[in-house]
C-alpha cells in the first residue's frame, strides 16, 4: 500500500485558493498579508494536516548562511535613561549592547539605540518612529526598575526579546545570566574552602531584577550544605551608603559575605577589613575577570548574541506580539577564584 502524499503548499493554496506565495507569507505571519487572510490560510493548513518539511528548512536555512551577508534591515535598542538610572554606565548593558551590534551586523543587520529620555519621545512614538523606519525587531535593554511596565507599546507590530527580568508588563521573551545557578555556585565554593557562617548582603531591589533567583540560590545552599541560619540577611551591599553593612558586619561577624557589588574590596578597605583572612568575600554577577574579588563572571557577550539570535529567529518566523507562552534563554557564567576568599 503507497503512503499517503504529503501535504504540500500548493495543496494549501488550491483549497484556500490564494497564490502559493500568499501561502507562505500567511504561514510565516507576514504583515504584508491581511490577518483576515492570515487565520482563513492557517485554518485550511490545519485542516488539511499541512506541517513544514524539516528538510526543506533545513536546506533554507544552509543557503542563507552560504550565501554573502546582504543588509536585511535595522534592530531598534529601546532603553529609557533616568536621573537615578542610567545604563550607559552599567559594563553589563553596554556589553549587551556591543556584543549584539557585532552579532546582528553579521546577519545583515544593524542597531540603532531609541534612548525614550534621550529622544524626548512617548513609547508609542518610539514605535510609530521605529515603524516607519522599517524596524520589526526590537532588543528591550533592561528598565530602570524591578517591576516596569510598557503595556501601552503597540508590541502587535514588533518581534521582541528583553534582557533579564525588569519587564513585567507585558512578558515577553528573554535572555539573561543564570543567576539562580550563578548563586549556587558562589555558595559552594565559599563553603568548599571551609566558610560556615556565610552572610547574605544582597540590595532587595538588585534581587528584585533578576526575579529573586540570587535570593532563591542562597537559601536553597543554606539547605543543601546545611549551613546555620545564624546571620541574618542583610539588604546592603554598600553600592550606594553601606552603612548598614557596616553595622551588620560588627554585629553579626560572619566569616564570608555574598554580595551584589562588584566593587565592595576597595570599600572594606576603608572600613579595615581584612579580607579573606577575617572575611572572606564572592560575587555571583562579576563583570569580567579582573581584579581581586571571587565569583562567578556573567558571559555577558554570550547575553547578547543569544538575544539576536532570538530575535532574527523571531522575524523570520514572523512571530510578533506578546507570545502566549514566554520562553527565556540562559547563559551560564564562569568561576573566578579572585583573591577574595582563602
Amino acid at each position: 500500500m503507497e503512503s499517503p502524499r504529503r501535504v504540500v503548499q500548493k495543496d494549501v493554496a488550491r483549497a484556500a485558493g490564494v497564490h502559493p506565495a500568499t501561502v507562505s507569507l500567511a504561514l510565516r505571519n507576514s504583515p504584508s498579508i491581511p490577518e483576515k487572510t492570515r487565520a482563513r490560510v492557517r485554518r485550511v493548513a490545519a485542516r488539511l494536516g499541512y506541517v513544514p518539511d524539516p528538510m526543506m528548512a533545513a536546506l533554507a536555512s544552509y543557503r542563507s548562511q552560504v550565501r554573502s551577508t546582504q543588509y536585511h534591515g535595522t534592530l531598534a535598542w529601546l532603553a529609557d535613561t533616568t536621573a537615578t538610572f542610567r545604563w550607559r554606565e552599567v559594563l553589563h548593558y553596554t556589553t549587551y549592547l556591543k556584543a549584539a551590534t557585532v552579532r546582528a551586523e553579521s546577519m545583515g543587520y544593524r542597531v540603532e539605540v531609541f534612548d525614550l529620555h534621550e529622544m524626548g519621545v512617548t513609547p508609542e512614538r518610539a514605535a510609530s518612529i521605529a515603524q516607519a523606519r522599517g524596524i520589526k525587531g526590537i532588543l528591550i535593554c533592561p528598565l530602570p526598575q524591578a517591576d516596569s511596565q510598557l503595556a501601552s507599546f503597540p508590541w502587535e507590530r514588533f518581534s521582541a526579546v528583553t534582557f533579564g527580568y525588569s519587564l513585567v508588563r507585558p512578558l515577553l521573551n528573554s535572555v539573561a545570566a543564570a543567576h539562580y545557578r550563578a548563586m549556587m555556585r558562589v555558595m559552594r565554593e565559599i563553603h568548599a574552602r571551609g566558610y560556615r557562617r556565610i552572610g547574605w548582603a544582597v540590595r532587595p531591589d538588585h534581587d528584585a531584577r533578576v526575579d529573586h533567583n540570587y535570593l532563591a540560590g542562597y537559601l536553597a545552599a543554606c539547605e543543601l550544605l546545611d549551613l546555620p541560619r545564624s546571620v541574618p540577611l542583610c539588604p546592603d551591599d554598600a553600592l550606594y551608603d553601606g552603612s548598614v553593612l557596616r553595622r551588620w558586619l560588627r554585629k553579626h561577624r560572619p566569616d564570608a559575605i555574598v554580595t551584589g557589588n562588584p566593587y565592595i574590596l576597595p570599600i572594606l578597605d576603608s572600613w579595615g577589613v581584612e579580607w579573606p583572612r577575617k572575611l572572606g568575600v564572592a560575587c555571583p554577577l562579576l563583570p569580567s575577570e579582573k581584579g581581586r574579588l571571587a565569583g562567578v563572571v556573567e558571559d555577558n557577550v554570550r547575553v547578547g548574541e543569544m538575544a539576536v539570535d532570538f530575535l532574527v529567529g523571531m522575524i523570520q518566523r514572523g512571530e510578533r506580539g506578546v507570545p502566549a507562552r514566554v520562553q527565556r534563554l540562559l547563559a551560564e557564567g564562569a568561576w573566578f577564584p579572585g583573591g577574595s576568599l582563602r
